[in-house]
């Protein structure tokens, strides 16, 4: 008897069943894609917070080992016009851009008094770093923008690097004596800093911020750090300066100026950041 094999000819899928499969795989991915944006912006939140955390602890260890804070800030101010003023390519939720919004700033510029800048200068603080716009403009990086040296004085001369100035950028809060009405987050910023009062400063106190950049002696083969860290919830690090925050309580009378803790490019504060990594799903 003769057998024989029969080799049928395997149906091919027709255009309706690829297109269904093809609907299916666009779907999943969509949903994988959704998925690792939520992942990222979690794990932004916990690497912000923990930067915080180190920063405010290596510059109270700084502190210990040299009784004096680390110095060489990022200033935050633009005194390329002539007219001090806050840089306009810091984080928009920190300035309020764009200014057509109407939206009060963070942070406001100011001057300081001999006496505050004295506050400064008993703890090591004396050089600030004022924005290159060159650097920006070649193009560069916002966040290494900062690189014209200035002395902290009473006197206001700025121009190369030997200027000095009193301008510096103060938290815009009516509990911190900017003026009315101040912003909501930068009076939540004060509550956070000073709990037991609700936000209010010591009497004859201010609240100074500085950017803590590459030049800051915090950083480097001296410092505690080997590089200045970059805040990871930056929308644009390419557009908008990235680095992080620090506050100081200055005094008007002279007395030694004080670390109340770090704060991200956007001046969200190291609770928001726990917060909102547990929050987010």
């Amino acid at each position: 008897m003769i057998l024989r094999l029969s080799l049928r000819r395997p149906r091919a899928f027709t255009l309706i069943e690829l297109v269904v499969v093809l609907a299916i795989l666009v779907i999943l991915a969509g949903g994988i894609v959704a998925k690792l944006d939520v992942l990222q912006l979690r794990a932004n939140k916990g690497v912000a917070a923990s930067d915080m955390s180190s920063v405010s602890r290596l510059m109270q260890t700084y502190v210990v080992a040299n009784n004096h804070y680390p110095d060489g800030y990022d200033s935050l101010i633009d005194v390329s016009t002539g007219t001090p003023a806050l840089w306009t390519s810091l984080d928009p939720q920190l300035t309020g851009l764009p200014a057509a919004s109407g939206n009060p700033t963070k942070v406001v510029a100011s001057t300081l008094t001999a006496n505050e800048f004295r506050s400064l200068n008993r703890m090591g603080i004396s050089t600030l770093y004022d924005v290159d716009t060159t650097v920006v403009a070649t193009p560069g990086f916002p966040s290494d923008a900062f690189t014209v040296s200035r002395q902290i004085s009473p006197t206001v001369a700025y121009g190369g690097g030997s200027a000095t100035g009193p301008h510096v950028a103060i938290l815009n809060s009516t509990l911190n004596g900017a003026p009315a009405p101040g912003e909501g987050d930068a009076d939540a910023i004060m509550q956070h800093f000073y709990p037991q009062t609700n936000g209010t400063p010591p009497a004859g106190t201010r609240v100074v911020v500085f950017g803590l950049g590459p030049r800051c002696t915090l950083i480097g083969r001296s410092g505690m750090s080997l590089e200045a860290p970059l805040y990871a919830n930056n929308s644009d690090r390419n557009a908008y300066y990235g680095r992080y925050l620090v506050a100081f309580e200055v005094s008007n009378g002279g007395s030694r100026a004080r670390l109340l803790g770090a704060l991200g490019a956007d001046a969200d504060r190291l609770d928001e950041e726990v917060v909102e990594f547990y929050e987010i799903q």
